[in-house]
């Protein structure tokens, strides 16, 4: 076997000889041990995830926590099961991870016997309890990563900390349930792992000819002995990591693609990796490949029922066919123009810098410090950080969380940059004996210190102000909505006022542009049809993508939630009941809105555009019977057929308020809640408050919402009996007039789009 002379792995020599020298204090040995850093990972991202309260995207609900919950509690479980999951085009893998979180919530709940309430707040927590530690293993091994490259305990690897940890798109989407965020964990562990020191170029002994055979190279990244693994080892947890990132997201395989191509292929002329490395790395990368589908086919076939490749339908549908494109396109300069500055927000000067020294465009004394291998590493990331993104352009449908995997690789190269530039300030390091005395005077000049100060100041308070603005208050009211439902689903049968009442499911339509709110996960109290534990039934408008519709009727095809917004009254004359919806009177009885009836919409005869008048029947109030109302009830929930019942809740955006109190005026609903949501909007159809109107009028009088001291009159009135049980006939058609000026007035709310308004009309 031929020997050779192999070129250190150890990524900076110069930087690691000061890290390790006396100057290091006690205090500084505690930060930086591996366990205290993961430790306060998972309490920072722990707080995160338990504390926002607002929406971003629908798919952190509908492709993980409602897949699980059917996982987790049985398919008559309540939970909405969107096409991608009909279609087989997810991975059952991801929501198999919650279902667990759940099924041992549950079995928790259980065993202390919680209340309902509090049950429900616990599987609340439980998804978000473990993507926080998805999310902290991914800042912890960010700045392992860092701290391969640069050193331990550098400026960079700790100002590689910071950035993550103050990065507002990381507050904002690591802790949300997404595919994309356990894939972006998956892919720094994979990078982590990666056998970086195989790509350098291997030095043969001059009196040597022949191949270099040796065995493989070993790592030495300064770590402790017991943290230290060999190289198998180590190659099989990055290959591991890799597969299972591309089963839940396939593209990422483009990020593996591109690092075997650079790291292995492009090296081979340069006998770079050796023999032995690469017919280890063929071998290990086939084996954990097998592995790892091998488990997810098994896992979907449990979920499915079903033996199916969802990868391969994944690409066939959204890749091949664009099918993705009917939920929107976006330019092809969409990632350079928004995804990098949303990714890095006010780091991307220090990114673009960061990678043009990367490629090599720069001799700066920070980076002539590093060695090739490091080097070497940071271009390589540079490397799938632009390829990336440049191959997603030419897909049509993006967002920037679908680069989301690529922010450790940015944030690591950015921290050659950064750490520099704050050095004199931060005071990470101290000055090593051999730094330039003329350089270390210019950093630490008054004038530089001031400015570096200033430009701290305001790079923290930026990002902290976008990570609270957008977790905090940015889209949080459809979150508290199901906030408001949960308690409006125990409180109604609750009530002093239905004790001696059958127990009654909550009904609810949401109004909204599809997959507007959370479902399930959120609202959690499902109907049992046995009605001994009442829950949640509801329906919501919906956007099924032309799957089999014929490519010459694609571009005219309109969804239901489409049709919905082309006329609201149309829609809601062609598909809801006939029977106006019964308002639940003082005693706890149903009967049809009168002229005393609280709220914005009791009958009006002077109206002639009303959706129904009970007068047009020559049974009058008879015709609005329970009996009828339970029919469509029936039929509606359990067959999805006919029309829809008119449920007790309505809820809606403020955009759509002045349309419903036209169409809806003469049925049973009043306001009963008002929620702030956003200041703007990007969709012309979530603009303004989120509204909900029900037709429980007592809810409106306990909350004093929407009656304006007209409640008190009314109430007093149905103690009478003024208003009875459906016996108002031609008298009430009398007073409708008279009385008209106990009902409250309409306000109406019309918000315009603030940012840029969504077209009505789609080509």
């Amino acid at each position: 076997m031929a020997s050779a002379r192999i070129r250190s792995s150890k990524p900076d020599t110069k930087a690691n000889s000061s890290k390790s020298t006396s100057q290091d204090k006690a205090s500084n040995e505690f930060i930086f041990t591996s366990q205290n850093a993961l430790l306060f990972l998972l309490a920072l991202r722990l707080f995160n995830a338990l504390t926002i309260r607002t929406f971003f995207q629908p798919d952190e609900y509908f492709q993980a926590l409602e897949p699980a919950w059917q996982l987790a509690f049985g398919a008559d479980s309540g939970a909405w099961i969107t096409w991608e999951w009909r279609e087989h085009l997810r991975s059952a893998v991801h929501p198999a991870l919650f279902a667990l979180a759940y099924r041992t919530a549950d079995s928790l709940a259980g065993l202390l016997k919680l209340s309902d309430a509090t049950r429900a707040e616990v599987l609340l927590a439980a998804p978000k309890t473990l993507q926080a530690c998805f999310a902290a293993l991914g800042d912890f091994y960010t700045w392992k990563l860092a701290g391969y490259i640069y050193g331990r305990r550098s400026a960079s690897s700790t100002a590689v900390l910071v950035l993550t940890v103050v990065s507002p798109w990381q507050w904002f989407t690591s802790t949300r349930t997404f595919s994309n965020s356990l894939e972006t964990t998956l892919t720094v562990i994979g990078l982590y792992n990666w056998p970086w020191h195989w790509s350098a170029e291997v030095v043969e002994e001059p009196s040597r000819g022949a191949k270099l055979t040796t065995d493989l190279r070993v790592r030495d990244d300064g770590l402790p002995a017991h943290e230290k693994a060999d190289e198998v080892t180590r190659l099989r947890k990055a290959l591991l990591c890799a597969a299972l990132a591309t089963v839940l997201r396939p593209t990422n395989l483009l990020v593996w693609a591109s690092l075997s191509y650079f790291a292995f292929v492009r090296r081979l002329t340069r006998l770079s990796p050796t023999i032995s490395e690469l017919t280890t790395f063929l071998r290990e990368a086939v084996l954990c490949g097998s592995t790892v589908l091998l488990l997810s086919t098994v896992v979907d076939r449990l979920f499915y029922q079903a033996w199916v490749l969802p990868p391969y339908n994944f690409l066939l549908v959204n890749v091949v066919q664009s099918l993705a494109t009917f939920y929107g396109s976006n330019d092809w300069h969409y990632y350079i123009s928004q995804g990098y500055p949303l990714l890095m927000t006010t780091a991307l000067p220090f990114t673009l810098v960061g990678m043009y020294r990367s490629f090599g465009g720069s001799e700066a004394r920070s980076y002539e410090k590093l060695t090739p291998v490091a080097k070497n590493t940071l271009y390589l990331l540079s490397i799938i950080s632009t390829l990336v993104p440049a191959a997603f352009s030419n897909i049509a449908h993006k967002e920037v969380r679908f680069i989301s995997p690529l922010l450790p690789a940015l944030h690591i190269v950015s921290g050659q940059t950064i750490a520099p530039f704050f050095e004199p300030l931060l005071r990470i390091v101290q000055t090593s004996p051999n730094t330039n005395s003329s350089l270390a005077q210019e950093r630490n000049s008054p004038s530089t210190t001031t400015i570096n100060r200033l430009l701290l100041f305001l790079f923290l308070n930026v990002n902290l102000g976008i990570a609270y603005y957008t977790t905090q208050i940015h889209n949080s009211g459809v979150i508290e909505l199901t906030s408001y439902l949960r308690s409006e689903s125990t409180s109604i049968n609750n009530s002093p006022n239905t004790t001696s009442s059958p127990q009654r499911n909550l009904t609810l339509g949401m109004l909204m542009p599809c997959h507007s709110t959370p479902w399930r996960s959120h609202l959690q109290h499902a109907a049992n049809p046995s009605l001994s534990k009442p829950g949640i039934k509801g329906w919501a408008l919906t956007c099924e993508p032309p799957l089999h519709v014929p490519a010459a009727e694609k571009a005219k095809y309109r969804d239901e939630a489409d049709a919905f917004y082309d006329d609201p009254s149309a829609w809601l004359k062609q598909h809801m009941s006939r029977s106006p919806p019964l308002i639940t009177r003082h005693d706890g009885t149903t009967g049809p809105a009168s002229s005393l009836s609280p709220g914005f919409f009791a009958p009006d005869f002077r109206a002639k555009r009303n959706l129904f008048d009970v007068r047009k029947h020559p049974q009058g109030d008879a015709f609005v019977s329970s009996e009828l109302e339970d029919h469509d009830l029936d039929e509606w929930y359990t067959t999805h057929r006919g029309r829809r019942p008119w449920p007790m809740y309505l809820a809606f955006f403020a955009q759509l308020e002045p349309t419903l109190q036209a169409a809806l005026r003469g049925s049973g609903y009043v306001q009963c809640k008002r929620i702030f949501n956003s200041h703007w909007h990007d969709d012309w159809r979530r603009t303004g408050d989120v509204v909900v109107w029900c037709r429980d009028y007592r809810r409106v009088l306990d909350a004093g919402a929407g009656v304006d001291g007209a409640a008190e009159d009314v109430e007093q009135r149905v103690e009478q009996g003024d208003v009875g049980g459906g016996e108002s006939g031609s008298a009430d058609v009398g007073k409708a007039e008279s009385e008209s000026t106990a009902r409250p007035t309409l306000e109406r709310v019309v918000e315009k789009p603030f940012w840029k308004a969504r077209d009505r009309d789609r080509d």
